[in-house]
């Protein structure tokens, strides 16, 4: 988004609302400006309530593109699920302008400017069409490395000397899946939650600990050796993972192509 103001308009600004909060966002390095630990923990959340605002902006000041595509996704579906597929979609529909967000919050198809969305559940929402795109299947992963460590894993009463990672829109899973290998009682040594599954995925992978997460988002690293199960055992839930669109509302040639196209990959082997 652009502000159109100049920098000390934007300086001034900044130093407005840090009156107003009473924490520094901002340090003087010499010339340079650098963002304080206050700015740091701002910056992502005010960057995405930009994005929302120009969003919002663009689609009652102009008219909208036909070409255009938009999508509101689980920030962990668009980033794990969708993005290692989409090269092949925008090599084959260059033309097509796909305008992706992320939210966790459910989204009113017939009051925003949103062409498709994620949901999870055990159904669609009514007035809604769609794809289910895989069910909830969770299993626990690691690294290569934290398997292979001194700490022996070789079976589920193992995890109570290792960190057990979360997922915090997920956080029951773990009691689920213990449970399910008959070790409902298990404390952990230690444990950390994240807000998506994608950090938890990253810890994991970075020896941080072992993360149970969503099967479909980590085949690639599965296959890759990037991540490990140490044991082959899923919780599977009721759920379901689903992109959809507007029943009511016409579908346009774009939006055609990309349900499309979705429904392709979907059907495709593992």
């Amino acid at each position: 988004m652009e502000l159109c103001v100049t920098p000390g308009a934007i300086s001034q600004q900044v130093k407005l609302l840090e009156e107003s909060i009473g924490v520094a966002l901002i340090q003087r390095s010499g010339r340079a400006i650098e963002l304080t630990d206050a700015g740091l923990l701002l910056q992502p959340q005010l960057t995405q309530a930009l994005d929302w605002i120009s969003v919002a902006l663009d689609s009652v000041t102009r008219k909208r593109n036909k070409s255009t595509i938009k999508l509101t996704l689980l920030p962990t579906l668009a980033e794990k699920w969708l993005m290692p597929r989409l090269a092949g979609f925008h090599g084959a529909h260059p033309e097509l302008d796909i305008q992706i967000m992320t939210s966790f919050r459910s989204v009113e198809l017939e009051e925003e400017d949103v062409d498709m969305a994620s949901w999870i559940g055990p159904n669609l929402p009514p007035g809604v069409s769609g794809v289910r795109l895989f069910d909830d299947e969770f299993m626990p992963v690691c690294s290569p490395a934290l398997l292979n460590g001194p700490i022996p894993l070789h079976k589920p009463s193992d995890l109570a000397r290792f960190t057990l990672l979360k997922a915090v829109p997920r956080a029951d899973y773990w009691s689920a899946w213990l449970t399910q290998v008959g070790e409902p009682d298990l404390k952990a040594a230690h444990s950390l939650s994240f807000g998506s599954s994608s950090l938890a995925i990253q810890a994991a992978i970075d020896g941080v600990g072992i993360a149970l997460v969503q099967h479909a988002y980590i085949k690639t690293n599965l296959a890759g050796g990037t991540l490990v199960a140490p044991f082959d055992v899923k919780v599977r839930g009721k759920n379901g993972y689903y992109l959809g669109w507007s029943a009511a509302r016409p579908v346009s040639e774009a939006l055609a192509l990309f349900r499309d196209w979705i429904l392709e990959e979907v059907s495709r082997p593992d």
